[in-house]
């Protein structure tokens, strides 16, 4: 009877450890189910509005401003800053030391060749020839003696000979010093402007020092500095290109210009090659060495006047792209569509457009930044 009471006992307690076990399982099961349920719930409650407002944004216009591309005949070239120069410059300067006696010019002169430019004080220069000339004249006529001397048999000839090589020698020192003498002036050596002068009046010079910087207006010459694509072509073949200067300063004057020199080592910074051209015909009196010039360069060829198509700068687009593009803009549909362009030299604020646009199309000249292809747009500017 005991027996089978005990038994009974343990079945109770299995069947309640059982049952606790799986009470336990279910709870810990059914918070991580409630959670997947409530995120699903929510999911699926957000993602349609998500997806609406993506729509409203793609629908949404933007307004951009839109220009008309012109067609019409624009000489190719290319305008760069260049310096006016003279044919030459030179620092002249005393090759003997003194005192200056007389400065004859100021800057800004025009002076002509053989003109006086400066004078030392030739005082001591002079009483240098004459000491030479007396010991010349005295060497002639000790020479002369000599001479007689050893035709009579009288001297020997060793005499006439030490006269002669005396002679010779004081003859050398006459000229030297006529020369120093002549070296007390400058002269110009040729038609010029003064630039500037280095030295004042009754102040002692030593030589070398320079005394006046003189430029020769003779012919006067334009430097400028070519890029290299523009380089080969100007030193390989000079008359394809057509040049023209003007200058800001010298206002409605302009010149055709002709290759002078070409410099074949290339700046280290700009890679430009530096080109000296002469001005053809009269020169304006009016411009000066140094005076700044803007030189046109132009392509001589006849294409070069082709008709091209011509759109405002601001109508380029080169954001993120290898190549530049402009947007076109249908007036049918209203939308925008990218196309890619080959673009020319910029006039003023427009640029030519060589390849990829007709004129008379519609491009986007003012928000092109915001758009896509195949995007409706609302224009302004027509």
């Amino acid at each position: 009877m005991n027996s089978n009471r005990m038994k009974q006992s343990w079945k109770r307690i299995a069947s309640v450890t059982v049952i606790a076990a799986a009470a336990l399982l279910v709870l810990s099961v059914f918070p991580a189910l409630r959670t997947d349920v409530r995120a699903q719930t929510t999911t699926d409650a957000t993602k349609p509005a998500a997806e609406t407002s993506e729509g409203a944004e793609h629908d949404r216009k933007v307004t951009v401003e839109v220009t008309r591309a012109t067609s019409r005949t624009v000489t190719r070239g290319r305008t760069v800053a260049g310096r006016v120069a003279p044919a030459r410059t030179v620092d002249i300067a005393f090759q003997v030391s003194g005192q200056v006696l007389r400065l004859e010019v100021d800057p800004g002169d025009k002076i002509s060749e053989g003109d006086l430019i400066a004078e030392l004080d030739p005082v001591d220069f002079e009483l240098a020839v004459d000491r030479a000339r007396a010991a010349f004249d005295l060497a002639k006529s000790e020479l002369e003696r000599a001479k007689s001397l050893a035709e009579r048999g009288v001297a020997a000839e060793a005499r006439f000979e030490t006269a002669s090589a005396e002679y010779a020698q004081a003859e050398v020192a006459l000229r030297e010093a006529e020369r120093r003498l002549s070296q007390t002036q400058i002269i110009a050596p040729f038609d010029a402007i003064v630039a500037r002068t280095f030295i004042e009046e009754y102040v002692n010079v030593t030589s070398a020092a320079p005394v006046a910087r003189l430029q020769d207006v003779s012919e006067m010459r334009i430097m400028i500095s070519l890029p290299e694509e523009l380089a080969a072509v100007a030193r390989s073949a000079p008359d394809a290109f057509d040049l023209v200067a003007s200058f800001p300063a010298v206002p409605g004057y302009t010149a055709p210009l002709m290759l002078r020199s070409f410099a074949t080592d290339a700046d280290r910074t700009a890679q430009t090659y530096d080109v000296e051209f002469a001005i053809r015909g009269d020169v304006d009196s009016r411009l000066l060495p140094g005076m700044t010039a803007r030189v046109r360069l132009s392509n001589a060829a006849a294409e070069a006047s082709a008709q091209s198509a011509m759109v405002p700068v601001s109508a380029i687009d080169t954001s993120s792209r290898t190549e530049p593009s402009v947007w076109i803009y249908d007036e049918e549909s209203g939308q925008v569509t990218r196309r890619t362009v080959r673009l020319g030299l910029p006039v003023d604020n427009e640029i030519v457009v060589l390849e990829g646009l007709q004129g008379d199309e519609l491009v986007v000249s003012g928000g092109w930044w915001r758009l896509r292809d195949n995007q409706t747009v609302t224009v302004a500017g027509l």
